[in-house]
């Protein structure tokens, strides 16, 4: 993780300082993408602007301060005159203030999860890029195999032709065996390159970065088999979320409500007024009062924002129905997937491989012998090396189930840790 760390440092100060080459198993690249990845640090953003929110909510309004004055000069007058001074505050009479800050509280909530959510989901595509590049280098190798076993049986058929043993199909049929196997490593080579740039993205890192997966295909699928993973989502911040979007829709039909009675105002006022008072002629009174403003809802009742909240709380019920089912197909479709491919890659290492291994030795012995054709033993060299190709996919198959299951359920360490605020209960029903 150091070699990431200087990495990341090298490609924020500029390509004078050269990226060091980095070495990651299938975890390590995890826990990369989770500090370097671009998109999820400018999501995280949202969570300080939730609680920037949550900061300046349910506070009083501002106290409100009056001058008013007056006096009879522009007509020439006795010098009459008056001003007043005043201070007022609005108090709510309802528990409005408060339900604001729960509404906030809740969208602090929902931008965990959002987060959580989307480290759920990288986390799945940073595992099933590499399995895909390890896979891809697998074909890679084998495909390379096949090929020069088919460029030493094309010297062999070359050597008969020579003596007259051989024929020109037989060599026609072994060129064209080595072209496609050339054909196919390079397909290979390019889909692991291109893997690899897909997951140095999501790393944060530039395509210039070295990077090295140093986690075989067969120990990811044996550490995968080792992880416990349970048939029913331990923690799935996006059904977590889905209950959040109920808790909040009910929060905002109470407020609503709350805000029929906007508040009562009180304020003191102070008055000095300069009069002409017969017989006396000018003078001075003061006067020191309280002045009670109580808003009446007479045509703003809020009835269309408690309506809009109702609607939401049962559209958001509804998203929950269709989540719970959609989680749950998920769950049983990667645990079939995981069983079937797991019975194909047994009955391929416990009877295909060694049914194919046992032929191809036959027939190159056979062939040795005199008692097998060439055009025979190319067949089951070129099917022996198909096979050998289709094995990486079973093995890669295995692996990405392994991985939906575990992303469905959201058995992950960083998805299952605490969130720093408390999680979410089970919405109450609400009025």
């Amino acid at each position: 993780m150091k070699k990431l760390h200087h990495a990341i440092l090298a490609i924020v100060l500029g390509s004078a300082v050269p990226a060091p080459a980095v070495d990651l198993t299938m975890e390590g690249s995890v826990q990369a993408a989770l500090i370097g990845n671009r998109q999820l640090t400018a999501a995280r953003i949202e969570i300080e602007k939730a609680r920037a929110r949550l900061l300046r909510s349910g506070l009083l309004p501002n106290p409100e301060f009056e001058f008013a004055g007056m006096s009879d000069f522009i007509a020439n007058g006795d010098g009459e005159g008056a001003f007043t001074i005043g201070l007022s505050q609005k108090f709510p009479i309802t528990t409005r203030l408060g339900i604001a800050r729960e509404v906030r509280r809740v969208e602090v909530a929902r931008a965990l999860r959002e987060i959580r959510n989307q480290e759920r989901l990288l986390i799945a595509q940073v595992q099933g890029l590499y399995v895909r590049v390890q896979a891809a280098k697998l074909r890679e190798k084998a495909t390379i195999d096949a090929r020069q076993s088919s460029v030493s049986l094309v010297s062999l058929t070359e050597k008969r032709l020579a003596s007259g043993q051989g024929s020109l199909a037989e060599s026609g049929l072994l060129r064209v065996e080595e072209r496609k196997w050339w054909s196919a490593s390079v397909n290979a080579k390019t889909e692991s390159e291109t893997t690899l740039l897909e997951l140095k993205t999501l790393l944060g890192l530039t395509a210039e970065t070295p990077v090295t997966l140093t986690e075989s295909l067969d120990s990811i699928v044996k550490a995968l088999r080792r992880t416990p993973t349970r048939s029913e989502p331990i923690q799935r911040p996006d059904v977590e979320l889905a209950l959040l979007e109920i808790d909040r829709a009910g929060a905002e039909i109470r407020l609503a409500r709350a805000e029929v009675w906007e508040g009562i105002k009180l304020g003191l006022e102070y008055t000095y007024d300069h009069a002409v008072d017969e017989p006396t002629g000018l003078g001075t009174s003061q006067f020191l009062g309280i002045r009670v403003s109580i808003p009446v809802p007479v045509w703003d009742a809020k009835r269309g924002a408690a309506e809009e909240g109702r609607v939401s709380r049962e559209q958001a019920q509804a998203k929950v129905r269709a989540l719970e089912l959609e989680v749950g197909n998920a769950i049983a479709s990667a645990a079939r997937k995981t069983a079937l491919y797991e019975e194909q890659l047994k009955n391929y290492r416990t009877t295909t491989e060694g049914v194919v291994t046992a032929s191809e030795k036959e027939l190159a012995t056979g062939f040795e012998q005199g008692r097998v054709d060439l055009r025979d033993l190319l067949q089951i060299r070129a099917q022996s090396a198909t096979l050998r190709v289709d094995a990486v996919t079973i093995l890669e198959n295995v692996a990405l189930a392994f991985i939906d299951w575990r992303t469905a359920t959201g058995s992950h360490p960083v998805i299952s840790r605490p969130y720093t605020e408390a999680k979410p209960q089970k919405s109450k029903k609400q009025p």
